[in-house]
């Protein structure tokens, strides 16, 4: 995977499931998108959700608890 892959699926997990991710490259210099990066790693981008992303699963999740 190519740096520039590794940030594009970091950027759509990271909007996709609400949560953190990085582009890292490893020690053996391949390049990842990860949600805990090791201690051996490079971090080449921090992504993190938008706001709306995180409003969007507040609100869903009231309204399950509402449904229940």
């Amino acid at each position: 995977m190519t740096e520039e892959r590794a940030c594009h699926y970091a950027k759509a997990l990271a909007h996709n499931m609400g949560t953190t991710f990085y582009a890292v490259r490893s020690r053996e210099g391949r390049f990842l998108a990860v949600q805990i990066p090791s201690d051996d790693c490079e971090i080449l981008a921090t992504v993190t959700p938008a706001d709306s992303v995180n409003k969007d699963r507040e609100l869903l999740h009231q309204l399950v608890k509402r449904a229940a």
